[in-house]
């Protein structure tokens, strides 16, 4: 049993075979990405109470919203800022949380229980998300010419690359910042308003009944209540100009257009701003789904900016402010770095010691094992990113011990006269326990890590996973 690669050539050239083979393809399958990727271990609620103080917000809002909130078992810590205006509540999960889905959802099922308990005037408390995950890619947008900039040109440049970013396989989400907001401002002269016995906050009020989003008035009768809504849309600025205006001089009407001017134009002051290389411009970020392949994605991204370039109206510059492509890609060269010159290192002191044959043994241990690891990566679902590298650098200095110990044993058995395939039956036998027994207490060594609850488990956990894999794969080998 132990010397049955040693009879049966084939069956080893096979298995080698088999694992290169295995090695390359999960190597061209794998996932790659800068950090790990991370449970939804963290969320906010955000509640706008305009025009109320910082303690009419904590009093009214944020208590009610925490007190609510603490009867989910599964949340840990519930932290809060009231300021003037609004209400900012943090929420983290336990370390111990396995659905995440069913936690937020309760979530928000008891925002919607409190909601009714809040003062009149504030809006309903709105749940979103924190996602950890690092953007793949962040481009920016500016405005290179000399004339004031033309914030409406930008956005729609901006929204055009968005969807083109859309369109890539992989994407999971593409975010704008700084975007410039587009309104519709109409305009009235306050003295004519008030010969048409009119005050602004009437005006107003018709102008926001007269949006088929909104409902006009109810209809009451013995059997049901029906909501009456106006036919069209405020979809363009002629169909505002077009809303009647009842004035309150009995039967009067006017159109809107005929007494306001009504304009389109970019919110003044905007609410925020992107200096890009001292240039004003818009940012758009883009992250890719967990299981793609970072360089395949950024490449088809590359080629969606050269062609937008090409495309751009004059005057917009395209600048590229994060690739997160580099830095997988740095660190997977030295990882390949890494694995070379360890190769060469080990191979060059084995043929100084061992000699040449099993300098040659040794030496195909370390390449041996690594493709093993990743095919054990491929399997486990586990992405190339900096945390697992990690782990496959730490486990180079590791990965050749079996193999030294083996091959200096049978070659000691060899210079005693010993036939080969028997040398090899009584080493491999003689150190298969106490191998065995080395490298369980290695990875009982690192079990804990893999052990380790939360999002920091979740961070470092595939560093402790390659290095098992590794010493797996090593004792196979």
């Amino acid at each position: 049993m132990w010397s049955l690669f040693y009879r049966n050539t084939k069956l080893l050239i096979l298995t080698i075979c088999l694992i290169v083979v295995w090695g390359i393809s999960s190597w061209q399958l794998i996932p790659r990405m800068e950090d790990p990727q991370l449970s939804q271990w963290y969320g906010f609620v955000l509640t706008p109470y305009p025009g109320a103080s910082a303690q009419r917000v904590e009093s009214l809002v944020t208590d009610k919203i925490e007190q609510e909130l603490l009867e989910i078992d599964s949340i840990k810590t519930i932290s809060s800022t009231s300021s003037i205006g609004s209400s900012f509540v943090t929420i983290e999960l336990k370390n111990t949380v396995q659905d995440f889905e069913q936690v937020w959802s309760q979530v928000r099922d008891r925002l919607s229980d409190v909601t009714p308990q809040l003062p009149q005037g504030a809006l309903a408390p709105e749940y979103q998300e924190v996602n950890q995950t690092a953007y793949t890619f962040i481009v920016g947008l500016t405005w290179n010419l000399d004339s004031p900039t033309n914030y409406a040109i930008l956005r729609r440049s901006a929204e055009q690359l968005k969807d083109k970013f859309r369109l890539i396989a992989g994407t999971q989400e593409v975010e704008l910042f700084s975007e410039p907001l587009e309104e519709i401002i109409v305009e009235i002269n306050p003295a004519h308003l008030a010969a048409l016995n009119l005050t602004p906050q009437e005006l107003s009020q018709q102008i926001r009944l007269s949006d088929a989003k909104v409902p006009t008035g109810e209809l009451h009768s013995t059997d049901n209540d029906l909501l009456l809504e106006v036919a069209s849309e405020l979809d363009s600025l002629e169909r505002i100009r077009q809303i009647p205006i009842r004035l309150n001089n009995p039967g009067q009407f006017s159109r809107l257009g005929d007494i306001a001017e009504v304009t389109k134009g970019i919110r003044q002051p905007p609410p925020e701003l992107a200096i890009i290389n001292g240039k004003p411009g818009v940012a758009l970020a883009v992250r890719i789904e967990p299981e793609q392949r970072i360089d395949r994605w950024t490449a088809t991204a590359h080629q969606i900016l050269q062609q937008f370039r090409q495309s751009s109206p004059v005057g917009i510059g395209l600048e590229i402010i994060l690739d997160q492509n580099r830095y997988v890609t740095k660190r997977l060269n030295g990882l390949f770095k890494n694995l070379l010159l360890g190769a060469l290192f080990v191979f060059a002191t084995t043929w100084l010691m061992m000699g040449g044959k099993s300098a040659l043994v040794v030496g195909s241990a370390l390449p041996l094992s690594i493709l093993m690891v990743l095919g054990g990566m491929q399997i486990l679902g586990i992405s190339l990113h900096q945390v697992s590298v990690t782990g496959l650098i730490i486990a180079l200095g590791m990965l050749i011990d079996n193999a030294i110990v083996v091959v200096d044993e049978v070659q000691y058995s060899l210079q005693k006269g010993i036939q080969p395939q028997a040398a090899i039956s009584r080493g491999v036998s003689y150190l298969a326990i106490p191998l065995l027994a080395s490298n369980l207490t290695s990875i009982l060594t690192f079990i804990p890590i893999v052990l380790l609850p939360g999002d920091v488990g979740e961070f470092v956990r595939t560093v402790a996973i390659s290095l098992i894999l590794a010493l797996i794969s090593s004792l196979f080998l």
